[in-house]
Order: C-alpha cells, then sequence, then structure tokens
C-alpha cells in the first residue's frame, strides 16, 4: 500500500479494517528490523504522501510532514539559523516520524530533552481511520489529555502520523566537543555540558554557547582534544549516530540510575549516556539491570501492559497496525 494523500491513507486503514488485514507504517525503514517483533501482512509504505516544511523562525516551531528526513529537515532549518535539538542513533538515515514513533534521543536530551518532549502538536489517522489532531502548534499547551505523547514513542503501534509540530532552537554562537577520559558522574555534572556520550573509553562533552562561556567551560573541564564549530559537529555526529554499533547482529539498549551503568566487556562496542543512565551494547547485555532487545527483535517486558491494551482498544480495536509490537 502506498497512499499519495491523507484521504487515501484514510481509506486503505479502514479497507484493512473490513479485511483484517495487519500492516506495518513505514517511511525510510531504519528501524523496521529494531525493537518487538510486528506480525504483519503488508507494508503501508508512506514515502509518496505529500511532503509539507513550514518553519516559523520567530515563533521558533516547525511544521513538518512525517516522512521528510530528518537530515533535509536539519539543512532547511540550518538556512534560517535554525536547528532541531535532537541526535538520536542513526539520525542520517532517519525520518521525522522514525524519530518520534521511536522517541529515539541521543545525550543533547540531557539539556533539551527527548524528541517527545520537544513535540507540539500531530496529525494522526487512527487504527480506526479516523483523521484527528492533538496538541497545539504553540510551546504553551496545557489543555485536555497530552495525546501527542502518547502517540511518541509508541512504535506505529496506535496510529500513523502524518505531521508533526516541534520546536526548534538558534543555532549556537559556538560549539565545541572534547575527546577526553571517562569522569565522574558528580564531577561530570558540575561541568554544565549540553550533553555527554562516551565510546570505547573515551568520554565526548558538547558545549555550546557564546565563546567565551564555551571556552571557560572547555578550561575547567581538563585535558583532551577539542574539536570546534565544523569539526565538532562531524565529531559529535560520528559518536552519536553508531552506525557501526547499530550493524551489529545484536544490540540492546540498557537503562538504569546513572551512577549505576554497567561497565561492558572488553572489545564490546557501546554508546553509553553517562548523564541519562541509557547505554546502547552490540552483545548480550549486562545482568540485572532493565534491557531492550532491539536485535534480534524479542519481546519487551513491559509495565502496565493491561492499562497499555486498553489504549490499544481505544485506538486500534482490531489491531490493524504494527500487531504484536507492544500491547
Amino acid at each position: 500500500m502506498r497512499p499519495k494523500s491523507v484521504e487515501e491513507l484514510v481509506e486503505f486503514i479502514n479497507e484493512a479494517n473490513r479485511d483484517r488485514r495487519r500492516l506495518l507504517p513505514i517511511c525510510r525503514g531504519s528501524k523496521a528490523h529494531l525493537g518487538p517483533p510486528v506480525e504483519y501482512d503488508e507494508e503501508l509504505q508512506l514515502w509518496d504522501m505529500p511532503k509539507v516544511l513550514e518553519i516559523d523562525e520567530e515563533e521558533m516551531v516547525v511544521r513538518t510532514s512525517a516522512c521528510i528526513s530528518a537530515v533535509e529537515l536539519q539543512e532547511e532549518l540550518k538556512k534560517r539559523g535554525r536547528r532541531l535539538a535532537v541526535d538520536p542513533p542513526l539520525f542520517r538515515k532517519s525520518s521525522i516520524g522514525g524519530i518520534l514513533s521511536t522517541n529515539f534521543y541521543g545525550p543533547m536530551a540531557y539539556r533539551y530533552m527527548t524528541p517527545r518532549d520537544q513535540l507540539l502538536s500531530v496529525r494522526i489517522v487512527t487504527g480506526k481511520g479516523e483523521f484527528m489532531r492533538y496538541g497545539a502548534p504553540v510551546i504553551k499547551d496545557v489543555a485536555g489529555y497530552n495525546i501527542k505523547r502518547l502517540i511518541a514513542g509508541s512504535w506505529g503501534t496506535l496510529a500513523v502520523l502524518v505531521e508533526a509540530y516541534l520546536r526548534i532552537y538558534a543555532l549556537p554562537d559556538t560549539v565545541a566537543v572534547l575527546a577526553t577520559s571517562r569522569r565522574a558522574l558528580q564531577e561530570l555534572r558540575k561541568l554544565y555540558t549540553v550533553g555527554a556520550a562516551e565510546v570505547d573509553g573515551v568520554l565526548y562533552l558538547r558545549f555550546e554557547g557564546v565563546k567565551s562561556e564555551v571556552e571557560y567551560r572547555l578550561s575547567k573541564a581538563g585535558r583532551g582534544d577539542v574539536f570546534y564549530d565544523r569539526e565538532a559537529e562531524e565529531k559529535w555526529g560520528a559518536v552519536t549516530e553508531a552506525e557501526e554499533l547499530f550493524a551489529s547482529n545484536e544490540v540492546v539498549k540498557v537503562v538504569a540510575p546513572p551512577a549505576s551503568l554497567p561497565d561492558v566487556q572488553p572489545g564490546v562496542k557501546y554508546l553509553r549516556y553517562p548523564l541519562l543512565g541509557v547505554m546502547y551494547i552490540a552483545g548480550p547485555p549486562p545482568v540485572g539491570v532493565k534491557t531492550y532487545w532491539l536485535k534480534p527483535q524479542r519481546r519487551w517486558e513491559i509495565e502496565n501492559r493491561d492499562l497499555m491494551e486498553k489504549i490499544k482498544q481505544v485506538f486500534d480495536p482490531k489491531g490493524v497496525l504494527s500487531p504484536g509490537r507492544l500491547p
């Protein structure tokens, strides 16, 4: 199925409900092979849907269709002196819809929070074939249930994301990335870094702001190799993209209190967010931590499963969208 409009998308989902067909919504497919397995009959390919991109530089909001690539959107924002403050793994291969549907985030979430938190409004087609809008394209939005946050991170099990309004941010005056040795968590928190990522025993710290402030923070951070501006963005992107790690046959996500993040065996590829308590490991997880298998695909042990099943019944009672992936 390749809908070319919202009307066709609604029609296709209604047909799937009548015929009891199970669909897997997909844009670029960068994460289709990750997470819990999906038992589906047909792909719902969304790439031919209309492309929408509207940037409001004054309100610091962007309206974007779900299947616009994250790189394309970032480049358009950069021309206006703006940016998305997100840096999840596989960013260069992802669509905006894929990032929001999985709520994949990177170490900059320490300062800017996750994509779910930056989401202001969504336009969706539910598993019942209903076209709906939740949220408002403004920063302050407190009316009613926060359904948009429910859609983000639902892995395409409740609705097909058509459009989103997201917060955007001004490009910083200076960006610096320091490659240094691992630090104690308490010391790391005092550096006021935008984000911290550790790979192969090297800790990468990102600093942003006016040049004098960045230089001051670097002076407090100690020794290491420093990259500025374009080189800093390239280095940070190479670290957070984690392309080689996610190409491994086994990938798990570990979540723990930041002070309790475990070490990995020597030689094992990993990406650690020490300030956030998140780590991706290319291989079996350590014992005694909360783990989500991404590759090979396995069921997740999910809290409040009964509540999630009730939510699924409201949005997709016949189980048309991404069946089996989440309750």
